[in-house]
Order: structure tokens, then sequence, then C-alpha cells
């Protein structure tokens, strides 16, 4: 099966991109080209399944609607990880794709660049984080009374199914 970094890669191929200095480097560009140009998706399954990978429908949905941008990943909890977008407007409890958040970039309290997207019923955080800026106490603090003030109002979204952005786009007709 085709995992997302098998296809990050075949997309540094098409896309003609520089070798990557990391892996981690590698996945974050990708995503970037996949966001900024989305028929670059499509070339790189037909890539893959021309060296014999089986494409899996989920990731290549997955992928297609992915959400790259700066978020605030507020803590980590069982359950998943609290995200907000940047205006603070949603709140998003994720799995990570390999491990919690704080695993990688610390425990609580950072602007990152990160992707979210649907995977298997629950909001996946792709795991590749570039740091923007750290919170302080005090931003922390008013970043927390916002989680709960959405969380009341029903504004938590701990299912694809329940995110505006991705609700409308399963719903959009699609092409075959």
């Amino acid at each position: 099966m085709v995992t997302y970094e098998r296809v990050a890669m075949a997309v540094h191929v098409i896309a003609a991109l520089d070798a990557p200095a990391s892996p981690q480097a590698c996945l974050a560009k990708a995503r970037e080209t996949l966001q900024d140009t989305p028929g670059v998706l499509d070339e790189a399954v037909a890539v893959l399944q021309k060296e014999g990978f089986q494409a899996d429908e989920h990731v290549v949905k997955a992928l297609r609607l992915m959400q790259l941008g700066e978020w605030i990943h507020l803590k980590d909890l069982n359950s998943g990880a609290i995200f907000l977008n940047r205006e603070g407007t949603e709140a998003y409890c994720a799995v990570g794709l390999t491990q919690q958040p704080s695993a990688i970039i610390g425990s609580r309290g950072f602007l990152v660049e990160t992707a979210l997207c649907p995977f298997a019923g629950r909001i996946l955080c792709d795991g590749v984080f570039i740091p923007q800026a750290q919170l302080g106490p005090n931003i922390w603090s008013e970043c927390q009374q916002r989680y709960l003030s959405l969380k009341a109002a029903g504004r938590l979204h701990r299912s694809p199914a329940t995110v505006p952005a991705w609700d409308q786009a399963h719903s959009q007709p699609t092409e075959d």
C-alpha cells in the first residue's frame, strides 16, 4: 500500500524539487506542493502505480482534504492533541500520525505549521511541525479559555464529519 511518505517522495520527483535535507523537510515540502498544486497528487499516484505500488484510496482522499496551515497546538489529551485554527474560531482534537505532538514539539503552547486531515473517521495530524512561535503563559491562558468556550459551543471537532470544510468537500461530487 502507498503511504504518506511514499506519496511525498513521488511528489518530489514529479515537481523536480531539490533533494530534501531530512525526511521531515521532504514531507514538509511535499505537502506544501500538494497544497499549492493539487493536481500533482494524481500524477504522483500514477507514477507509483506504474512502479507497482497500489494507491490506498483512504490515504489519497486524506491528502486531497489536507488542511495545511498555522495551528495553535494547545495541549495533548489522552484522546488526541488540541489544535486551534489561527483565527481561534474552531478547535480540533487530532491524533498523531505516529505519536502525540508533544513528543515532537514540546508539551504545549506552540504556533506551528502542520497539516490536519480526515483519516479513518478521525482527524489526523501529519506529525510534521514547523515551529513558528512558543506561546507565553498569558497567551496560552487566553487560548485555553478560547478552547473551553469553543468546546462549550460545540465547535471542538473530534470527527471529520463535524468539520465544515471537510463536510462540504465530502458532499461535493467527485470526478472518476
